[in-house]
């Protein structure tokens, strides 16, 4: 039997398609509406629908129940209703994640989601489980923490290392969240961000304006960082005309002596707002849960040309070349310095603009994660 080329050609295609088709079940700790998921399921997606990937994602934390969520951050009365109705929709998500799970090839379990003993459950279901988590959420006990802060932390400790375990590959943020899954889970690989360089364009330093923009992005649950640069922005502000510009603040923040406006979040006017930025900033405390951060918003700045000042830190000290992609922080001192060099050298600040794209498009671009992370798919 003689094949023609043609034939030869539409057989390979074929098989092509046979092999590479999937199916994955994504557990979703959150709607779009939170960066968790949104960064690290939902704009992967589209990805997946041109590679031909069917998928099916279960939301944990409906959108909903996100809002009430922050409502409590003003009013703690709110919390008794969330916590029953929140284990609730968990426990029956998770139920309905290990009744869906057979007809998946893969389970993609994006942060600590299962309810105790639904993990084996599911891993009864389907073993190939891959495991993706953000922050230092294995640890035990965090300093500081309240008598429910801590039964929190060792109900997200004990979660995590229940889905460690049983997980076939795991996904962390940088190199020590990665080396804290090592112990439990021999195949885990570093995947940061990844964002979106077609959404996120370069934004450059040309808007004219009377007064430097220093910009943060962030929600009511990391407002707190933003008291380490108090004293900065307060010297500072004697000397410039700046005015500080927050995106999704707690309602309540205040800063005395200091200039400042909060623009309410939303995923569509994000980017209205973060061109207006001059210089972005990255505050954070030097502790343990700190150093499991990959810092969004250090990509946002970085992928729009934004210059940025940031805690010497943890990722923060991986990602930047001080002085040349951005600028690092451990004191006051070094926050003043840096925002003058800043505000009194626009060329700086496009020069560091310039190299915070490239860095950005080289290292952390979406286009370049979804191929690696559909790779995993296939080698899962």
């Amino acid at each position: 039997m003689i094949i023609n080329k043609f034939e030869f050609e539409v057989f390979c295609n074929l098989m092509y398609y046979i092999k590479t088709f999937m199916k994955v079940l994504f557990l979703a700790a959150y709607s779009n509406l939170v960066a968790a998921s949104r960064i690290k399921v939902y704009q992967f997606l589209p990805f997946l629908e041109k590679k031909g990937i069917k998928y099916r994602v279960i939301c944990f934390t409906p959108s909903f129940l996100y809002r009430l969520r922050v409502a409590s951050e003003n009013n703690k009365k709110i919390l008794s209703i969330y916590y029953p109705l929140s284990f609730i929709i968990r426990f029956y998500n998770a139920i309905l994640a290990v009744l869906s799970a057979p007809n998946f090839d893969i389970v993609y379990i994006n942060e600590p989601i299962m309810p105790f003993l639904t993990e084996k459950l599911l891993k009864l279901a389907n073993k190939n489980i891959i495991f993706q988590f953000s922050d230092a959420v294995f640890l035990n006990n965090q300093s500081g923490d309240t008598f429910f802060g801590k039964i929190k932390s060792k109900a997200l400790f004990g979660c995590w290392k229940r889905l460690v375990i049983v997980a076939k590959r795991c996904l962390a943020d940088n190199e020590y969240t990665k080396q804290a899954a090592l112990k439990f889970c021999p195949d885990t690989e570093i995947i940061t961000g990844p964002i979106d360089t077609e959404r996120y364009f370069f934004a450059g330093n040309n808007t004219p304006q009377d007064e430097i923009v220093i910009g943060w992005i962030g929600s009511a649950f990391t407002t707190k960082y933003l008291y380490e640069v108090k004293d900065a922005l307060s010297e500072i502000s004697k000397k410039y005309s700046i005015l500080l510009r927050l995106i999704g603040a707690k309602k309540d923040f205040n800063m005395p002596g200091i200039k400042y406006d909060i623009k309410d979040w939303s995923l569509d006017s994000e980017l209205l707002w973060l061109k207006t930025f001059d210089i972005g900033i990255a505050p954070l405390t030097d502790d343990a849960w700190v150093q499991g951060k990959a810092s969004y918003k250090i990509l946002q700045y970085m992928s729009m040309g934004i210059p940025c000042v940031a805690s010497a830190i943890g990722f923060h000290n991986e990602i930047i070349q001080n002085g040349h992609n951005g600028f690092l922080a451990k004191s006051t001192q070094e926050w003043v310095k840096n925002f003058s060099e800043l505000i009194e050298n626009k060329n700086l600040r496009e020069k560091i603009g310039r190299n915070s794209r490239i860095l950005i498009e080289e290292n952390y671009s979406l286009n370049k994660t979804a191929d690696k992370l559909i790779e995993i798919f296939k080698n899962i």
